[in-house]
């Protein structure tokens, strides 16, 4: 019979062995050999190649990279420009694709009609020789119009200064109305990535005219989040979403439901919308009524004491025990007795308001008197 070590297979040890110089032979490669002897250098042609392609070359970063990846950008990107096989692509290591053109007219062209988005994400698109600019990759361009500004200032400057409110302005146009078209205002800017979107706002436009309320709304907005306007992320993964209820959440699921009919996701929106404004009253009012009370000063007195607010006590005199003058002359009870009773009796706040200091205070009940 035979025994256990005959068994085993001779050749496992020297596989084990060569795996094993595998692994040393190729972490000797990290050896700086050729480091001393003389530079290289680049061919001339290739020098030449290399800024002539990067004239017409774009880098696109995605917004949002849960949902948008390289290699996504990179296949979806040439179809919305309807430039398939007509541009090259190279994925970098910092997750932006560079895009490469056949010319200046390609480029200038897909310029143009930005902004793109991809899965309903808006993408970044810079120039690659513009990337020493501070504000690479940093700006989405926009046309953005604004809705209800009154007839009598939609005029350039009031226009732009209003969308500088929302970014760099590079343009401004005004529409006139006609028989069968309204009037439209709207600006295009570069917006800021990092902004978050503004779609209604109260704007003062002279000191002594009350403020008018204003509407935007963005050409090529797809996704954002519903909870803080930021171009970056969901409403599921928003800082702020720590601070709606559980049924706050469900109406935004169910106002985002692509399988839902308009008038679901609308009605949820707009419960949504109602929950949230009777919130924002409700922690209004609360402040308000904070500060009300922060503001009015008050002292707590014995009911029966005669003590007005205020009013200097004696030194021999226990707080909350004076006497009141009618009682002067009159025998005193021991202390025992009159703490006993000033305990039993029911507290009031007295507010001490100065149009009230000539009589004895506005008296709030604080807290019922306890059942002996």
């Amino acid at each position: 019979m035979e025994s256990g070590d005959d068994n085993m297979d001779l050749t496992e040890g020297v596989y084990q062995h060569i795996d094993s110089t595998k692994e040393i032979w190729k972490a000797l490669q990290d050896m700086k050999l050729g480091a001393g002897s003389d530079r290289w250098s680049i061919h001339e042609d290739a020098r030449r190649v290399f800024p002539k392609d990067h004239r017409t070359c774009l880098v696109v970063m995605g917004l949002n990279p849960y949902h948008q990846n390289p290699a996504g950008l990179k296949a979806a990107l040439p179809k919305a420009w309807q430039l398939t096989g007509r541009v090259e692509s190279q994925i970098n290591d910092d997750g932006t694709v560079n895009f490469y053109f056949e010319s200046e007219h390609h480029i200038l062209m897909v310029l143009e009609k930005a902004p793109y988005t991809y899965r309903g994400w808006l993408v970044a698109l810079y120039r690659w020789s513009n990337r020493s600019y501070p504000d690479f990759l940093r700006n989405i361009p926009f046309k953005v119009k604004i809705l209800n500004l009154p007839n009598m200032y939609r005029r350039p400057e009031i226009v732009r200064s209003i969308g500088s409110k929302l970014g760099q302005v590079r343009e401004v146009s005004i529409i006139e109305p006609t028989v069968n078209r309204a009037a439209e205002v709207s600006v295009k800017i570069d917006f800021d990535i990092d902004d978050p979107d503004i779609f209604t706002k109260e704007v003062e436009i002279f000191t002594n005219i009350p403020p008018v309320e204003l509407g935007f709304r963005y050409t090529g907005l797809q996704k954002f989040c519903i909870i803080c306007g930021s171009l970056r992320h969901e409403f599921e993964v928003c800082k702020d979403a720590a601070l709606l209820t559980r049924r706050q959440m469900e109406l935004l699921d169910t106002g985002t439901n692509p399988y839902l009919s308009a008038e679901e996701r609308s009605s949820a929106i707009r419960q949504y919308l109602s929950i949230r404004q009777e919130g924002e009253t409700s922690r209004t009012a609360t402040g308000a009524q904070t500060t009300e009370e922060e503001a009015t000063v008050g002292i707590i007195t014995p009911v029966g004491t005669g003590a007005r607010p205020n009013a200097p006590m004696d030194s021999t005199t226990l707080a909350g025990s004076s006497v009141a003058p009618e009682e002067q002359g009159t025998k005193r009870k021991a202390p025992e007795a009159a703490n006993e009773e000033n305990e039993r009796a029911p507290k009031r706040l007295v507010l001490n308001q100065s149009e009230l200091e000539e009589t004895q205070g506005l008296v709030v009940l604080h807290k019922p008197p306890p059942q002996p």
